[in-house]
């Protein structure tokens, strides 16, 4: 049974109820007074009851109706996708219920209206929400792509790949491909970027066909300050203010990133042309900051202290000086000291066992383009060579005045003798005294000559008349032209066959080159000379050696006795008529014969001089020497 059931049967009961006391009483009265009318009272009272019971039942099953009409009603408006109508009751049905039925109506569309408000609203709300969603998701994908331009990346891709993939992702995004342009001056600097990663991707699914000339020409210059270094250029595409606005933030990031490229690289090539330059200076280098530590050392100055670059930088400048220090003098110690606490050139002198090192330290301050102090340098430099150039300068003076003043004041001294008026000489002496000048003026021709050869030597102007000429010939030829005075008391044994290749070359030059080992032979030498001269050959080459048993050459001096100028003293006296330009002019001419002069000696035991010269090749002629 429903609810409505129930309120129909208590309608019931409230009508009969209030009947049932009175027929009780009526009924006791009755048997009380026994009438004898008392059965048609009792049926009067039953009639009455029955015909109450039947009149509550029809009222309460019209209510009952009633109510029913309205719940169904209620539940078809309640119910959702139904329209709303007006009900319809019974003609016998209350008025109330009609009243009621039309203030249900109102209610119930005033309450479908706000549903339908209510559902337009979320679902725009909804809309909103996705929208936003969407354009939020893009705005991080957008800064997800900007920041790949100001985030370093190891290892480094390159500007032009890094904006071609930031215009890859956008395409992936929008779906707008976008090609990158760059100057020439640019991509000869950042190189060529991969065209896969430039964002030029024709997708056929994806791009919307269009008319060619739908759409013009979309280009955005990409600019840091006055400088442009390129385009984004988009073609025959809708963009949206969105992508423009995009398009516009990416393209100042990218002449940011292309600006700070192309400055990196240039700093990097000039500092790797400073740092070569650095490394390849002769000098020692050294840069102190200001918390005396080491911040820079080149390759000269490690190897001048035997540590490596890496163990050197961020030394402090105290162990540098005290490395120097350990070979020092006491007075060149002061010269360090002092050098460490004022500016200027100092001068001072390493020893290493026997080896002597002229050094030359510059102490300067470093300062910045703000004019702050960021430290001091220290540049190192041998000027060994320039100090042994300076001796062989006072040398020669000494030489020169020596060789030239002795045997001028000879002739000044005979020409004065046989001028004399007061004294008559017999032929005999004076034969004797200008053969004594003619001596003095060769003596002097010589000095000249070599002076001249060094010169043509220098100039690479020396003159040769090549010639097939035979070894052994130009050997006798220099062992001929060996002066009288040098030749007595010297043994001299040739083992150079005749049947030797060739050679091609100056017969004069080279026996000048022959003459002159003989005499250093027999000028170095504290005993009774002895030269052996022999010769052998290979494919290309005549190798002349002249041995010796002289005073023989320290180790230290062997590359250097072909320098000019340079006399190797051994403790003794440089030896009169020695100029030290004997050997350089020896080396002159032998290279000037594509030819080598090679020397091994040993102090104390003698020398050996290899002359090596080319072989004449010359097949099916046969060559006679007189």
């Amino acid at each position: 049974m429903n609810s409505l059931s129930i309120k129909a049967h208590l309608w019931i009961a409230f009508a009969v109820i209030p009947i049932i006391p009175v027929v009780f009483l009526s009924t006791l009265q009755l048997l009380q007074t026994n009438e004898p009318s008392l059965q048609s009272a009792v049926l009067n009272i039953v009639i009455t009851l029955v015909f109450t019971l039947l009149l509550g039942y029809f009222h309460a099953k019209r209510i009952n109706n009633t109510i029913k009409i309205l719940v169904e009603y209620i539940q078809q408006v309640m119910s959702e996708g139904c329209e709303i109508k007006t009900v319809s009751f019974p003609r016998f049905a209350p008025c109330e219920f009609h009243m009621m039925a039309e203030h249900f109506f109102i209610m119930a569309k005033k309450t479908k209206d706000g549903q339908q408000a209510l559902r337009k609203l979320n679902a725009e709300l909804e809309q909103r929400v996705a929208e936003r969603t969407e354009s939020l998701q893009r705005s991080n994908r957008e800064l997800a792509i900007l920041n790949q331009l100001n985030t370093p990346i190891t290892p480094y891709p390159g500007g032009g790949n890094i904006i071609g993939e930031c215009l890859t992702q956008f395409f992936e995004i929008a779906g707008v491909p976008v090609k990158l342009y760059l100057t020439k001056p640019v991509f000869s600097l950042l190189g060529p970027y991969d065209e896969d990663m430039s964002g030029i991707k024709d997708n056929q699914e994806t791009a919307r066909p269009r008319h060619k000339n739908a759409y013009r020409y979309y280009i955005q210059p990409i600019r840091s300050g006055n400088t442009t270094f390129g385009h984004l250029v988009v073609s025959n595409y809708p963009l949206s203010q969105a992508d423009r606005e995009f398009l516009e933030t990416l393209s100042r990031s990218a002449g940011i990133i292309i600006q700070k490229e192309m400055l990196s690289q240039t700093l990097q090539k000039n500092n790797a042309v400073l740092k070569a330059v650095l490394e390849s200076m002769n000098d020692a280098i050294t840069l102190v900051d200001n918390r005396r530590e080491v911040a820079y050392a080149n390759g000269r100055m490690a190897k001048l202290l035997g540590i490596s670059c890496d163990k050197l930088r961020g030394l402090p400048e105290d162990h540098i000086f005290d490395a120097i220090a350990e070979r020092l003098s006491d007075a060149d110690r002061e010269i360090i000291k002092q050098a460490r606490q004022e500016y200027g050139i100092y001068k001072f002198k390493i020893t290493s066992g026997d080896m002597k090192q002229y050094m030359m330290l510059s102490a300067f301050p470093v300062i910045s383009d703000e004019n702050h102090s960021i430290g001091k340098g220290f540049v190192w430099w041998d000027v060994t060579k320039e100090q042994e150039v300076d001796k062989l300068k006072s040398d020669l003076i000494s030489m020169v005045s020596h060789e030239f003043k002795t045997p001028i004041t000879s002739i000044k001294g005979s020409v004065e003798t046989l001028l004399r008026v007061d004294a008559e000489w017999e032929e005999e002496f004076k034969r004797e005294m200008l053969t004594g000048i003619h001596e003095d003026i060769d003596r002097i021709q010589e000095l000249v000559n070599d002076w001249l050869d060094i010169s043509r030597i220098d100039a690479k102007a020396i003159s040769l008349d090549r010639e097939p000429v035979r070894p052994s010939i130009v050997v006798e030829n220099a062992i001929k032209k060996l002066p009288k005075l040098f030749a007595s008391g010297v043994t001299i044994q040739s083992t150079v066959e005749n049947n030797l290749p060739f050679i091609y070359g100056d017969r004069v030059r080279l026996g000048q080159v022959l003459l002159n080992l003989f005499t250093n032979a027999i000028r170095y030498n504290e005993r009774s000379p002895q030269i052996k001269i022999s010769a052998r050959h290979d494919e290309n080459y005549v190798h002349i050696s002249v041995a010796d048993n002289g005073i023989g050459i320290n180790k230290e001096h062997v590359d250097k006795v072909f320098n000019r100028f340079y006399c190797v003293e051994n403790g003794r006296e440089r030896p009169s008529g020695s100029t030290g330009l004997g050997l350089a002019i020896c080396k002159g001419i032998v290279e000037a014969h594509s030819g080598t002069i090679r020397l091994e000696s040993n102090f104390g035991t003698g020398s050996v001089f290899t002359v090596s010269i080319p072989q004449y090749n010359c097949d099916g002629d046969n060559y006679e020497e007189e």
